[in-house]
């Protein structure tokens, strides 16, 4: 058994890398495979050089496949939220209220500061943030050349930005 194993051990390494990519595992993978060998040492004798090799080769091989199949079993059994602490997932009431309060008064500026540009320009913010139109279904409905309409939304966006930093608001348009 250890000529076989001597003989035989850089053709097991090289099929097992290919198959399994993973050098930590590879040592253990011939080592089980080789223990499984055992049991078939007389068959392996019976063997001329040519079949002991395909049957070595096709042992590492669906040995690997075994261990494959073994971990992906594992991995899903395996519950990776059980090490994290459950409270920390827990929205805390009092932030989100926070929260909430920022973005309404966010969205309150921004509704003040809408109401100052001009129409064509509510219309252009509107029609593509709020409708998610493209360019050209804007132009249509604006009567706007559509290879214009990125540029007067540009514009539209920045009078917006401008409005809000006059108010003192430090909210970005994005």
């Amino acid at each position: 058994m250890k000529d076989l194993y001597d003989s035989h051990y850089p053709l097991m390494r090289k099929k097992a890398y290919t198959i399994l990519k993973d050098q930590e595992v590879i040592e253990d993978v011939i080592q089980e495979a080789f223990i499984r060998l055992i049991p078939k040492t007389a068959l392996l004798r019976t063997l001329n050089g040519c079949k002991v090799t395909t049957y070595v080769v096709n042992t590492i091989k669906h040995y690997c496949y075994d261990h494959i199949r073994r971990r992906a079993r594992r991995s899903r059994k395996v519950y990776t939220g059980l090490n994290n602490d459950v409270a920390e997932q827990i929205p805390d009431p009092a932030a989100a209220t926070e929260e909430n309060y920022i973005q309404a008064e966010a969205v309150g500026a921004l509704e003040r500061a809408m109401l100052q540009l001009s129409e064509r320009d509510r219309n252009l913010l509107y029609f593509k943030y709020k409708l998610e139109l493209r360019d050209p279904q804007i132009g249509e409905l604006l009567n706007l050349p559509p290879q214009h309409v990125r540029q007067y939304i540009s514009r539209a966006r920045g009078r917006v930005l401008r409005v809000l930093r006059e108010e003192g608001v430090g909210y970005q348009i994005r």
